[in-house]
C-alpha cells in the first residue's frame, strides 16, 4: 500500500533578513534614554492605526506568493514593507523618514505591482498590499513636500 507522502511548505530567506533590517522594523526614539516623562502611552485610536500590521508571524507566505518578490532584488517585499509601514504609522516612533529613505529608493517599494497575493495568503489578516499602497502614497506625499521645501527649509 503506497501512503502519500506529507510535505510542509518551505520558503527561501535568502535576503529576507536584510531587506527586514534595512526598514529597521522596531521604535526609533531621539529620547529613548529619557525616562523623566513617564511611559509613551497611546489612546485605543493611535494602536488601532497599525495593530493590523503588527499582527506580522514572518512566515513568509507573503513571499511565496508575491510574483514580484522572487524576481526583482530590490523590491523589500511585503513583510519586510508592512512592518516597516506599521512602525511609521506608530506615534511613539521617529524614524519614518529613516524608514521612507530605505522604502523609496528604487524598487525597493514601488516594484510591488498590486498583485495582492501577499494578502489573500496572510493567515493573519496582515494586508501587506494594502500597507505597501498605504506607503506608496505617503513615499510620494513625502517626495513632493521634499521636491517643494528642500532639506532646512523647516516644513
Amino acid at each position: 500500500m503506497n501512503f502519500p507522502v506529507e510535505r510542509d511548505l518551505v520558503v527561501s530567506l535568502d535576503g529576507f533578513m536584510d531587506k527586514l533590517e534595512a526598514v529597521k522594523p522596531y521604535i526609533i526614539r531621539d529620547d529613548v534614554n529619557d525616562t523623566s516623562g513617564g511611559e509613551f502611552l497611546q489612546s485605543p485610536a493611535e494602536l488601532a492605526q497599525y495593530k493590523q500590521y503588527s499582527m506580522c508571524i514572518n512566515c513568509m507566505l507573503c513571499y511565496a506568493a508575491c510574483p514580484v518578490a522572487g524576481h526583482e532584488d530590490e523590491f523589500l517585499g511585503p513583510a519586510a514593507l508592512a512592518l516597516g509601514h506599521r512602525y511609521n504609522k506608530d506615534s511613539r516612533d521617529q524614524g519614518q523618514a529613516e524608514r521612507l529613505d530605505v522604502m523609496l529608493v528604487g524598487e525597493a517599494i514601488w516594484g510591488c505591482t498590486f498583485v495582492g497575493e501577499c494578502t489573500v495568503v496572510c493567515p493573519k489578516h496582515v494586508d501587506p498590499a494594502g500597507a505597501i499602497q498605504q506607503a506608496k502614497a505617503v513615499g510620494a506625499q513625502e517626495f513632493f513636500k521634499r521636491f517643494v521645501a528642500p532639506k532646512g527649509a523647516g516644513v
